[in-house]
């Protein structure tokens, strides 16, 4: 099948990604694993610019793209899913998201982690001490089994918050996720979640790398758990699957592939494939029935634009459309891995999907009996 011109990469995007590609793996190498380059001696203060830490630089050019993206939402006030070059007014649930996206990212991901620490520091703001940023910045599982706080937050509270509001903590508020949602409204992000998020059966199939590190996350936490509270110890276990969350989890998928390959396989690669938190979550709303829903109606004409615009690679026009009439079956957490960013439900021009009331479930006001035909 031929490609558009308008799909096919512009020489600017091309330029942009000579660039882009090896910076990514350039700067995490730098960020995460500097006596690579340093040597086992060096000076980590090679790589301060003005002071400044590597990662302080990455987080003022991350916060950046991610809150001016979302000024330029919520003050052109247009909705950036619609395919149309006339858009819309942008509705009020993304209104919302993008406003959580502004206030939690700026406060909980950069001023708090970046700039509060800098003004209390010796020496004074430009002078960051030497140090090698952490390697469990994406994966919030194992750490839980030893920080109390982390363990309410991340089996309580995360839970509750599932049952009812799904998985909207991966667009409303997670840091990786604030990245992808911004980046998937600007017009090379929308093409790239369009045309290279993977779907179909073999990329449905293929999640199961998830859980995988979900699991890996949660045998390393237990062992770290048993080791901390000497009931058992096995140093070279736990060396080992260390190094493994650092260098392939952390290193690897999360930070060169989940940013990295934004152009090749859209934005969400590491959410929907790698991160344990999600399919915890994932695992969580399905055993527990959780409300959370997309909901057609019968206005749906079967123009699969709601497909194209999900960033997890869900057929959603085949929750809403089949043999050609709608067929109105809501889909949650059971059968999907949404995480309730609501482009389908923007992008779509007939108004065909809408989100279930909070609390109410989604099976519960539509009749799906054609789903069984």
């Amino acid at each position: 099948m031929a490609v558009k011109k308008s799909d096919q990469r512009s020489l600017n995007e091309k330029l942009f990604l000579v660039v882009f590609f090896p910076a990514v793996l350039i700067f995490y190498v730098i960020h995460k694993y500097p006596y690579w380059l340093l040597g086992p001696d060096g000076d980590l203060t090679t790589f301060h610019v003005l002071g400044k830490s590597p990662g302080f630089w990455y987080g003022t050019v991350y916060t950046g793209l991610v809150c001016g993206t979302c000024l330029w939402v919520l003050i052109s006030n247009r909705n950036q899913y619609q395919r149309s070059k006339k858009k819309g007014p942008l509705s009020t649930y993304q209104r919302n998201k993008f406003r959580s996206i502004l206030i939690v990212q700026f406060v909980a991901f950069y001023f708090a982690p970046y700039v509060l620490p800098g003004l209390r520091q010796d020496g004074g703001f430009f002078n960051d001490p030497g140090r090698v940023a952490t390697k469990a910045a994406h994966v919030y599982v194992f750490p839980a089994f030893t920080s109390p706080g982390l363990a309410v937050y991340m089996f309580l509270v995360i839970p509750v918050a599932v049952w009812f509001f799904g998985k909207r903590y991966c667009s409303w508020f997670c840091a990786c996720g604030n990245l992808a949602e911004t980046v998937g409204v600007l017009p090379w992000g929308q093409k790239w979640v369009r045309l290279y998020t993977p779907r179909g059966k073999t990329s449905e199939k293929l999640e199961v790398i998830q859980f995988i590190c979900l699991g890996f996350a949660v045998v390393f936490g237990v062992m770290l758990l048993l080791d901390g509270m000497k009931f058992f110890s096995a140093t070279n276990a736990l060396d080992a699957m260390q190094s493994t969350q650092d260098l392939i989890i952390d290193f690897v998928f999360g930070s060169v592939v989940g940013v990295g390959a934004y152009p090749i396989f859209g934005t969400r690669v590491w959410c929907r494939y790698g991160c344990p938190m999600a399919q915890g979550m994932k695992l969580f709303g399905r055993f527990s029935r959780s409300k959370f829903a997309v909901v057609p109606n019968d206005k749906c004409r079967g123009l699969g634009v709601c497909t194209e615009a999900c960033p997890m690679g869900i057929d959603v026009a085949a929750y809403a459309h089949k043999d050609k009439k709608p067929i109105e079956v809501s889909f949650g957490l059971t059968e999907t891995p949404c995480i309730g960013c609501g482009g389908c439900i923007d992008v779509c021009p007939v108004e065909a999907l809408s989100f279930a009331p909070i609390g109410k479930d989604g099976k519960a006001i539509i009749v799906a009996t054609e789903s069984k035909s």
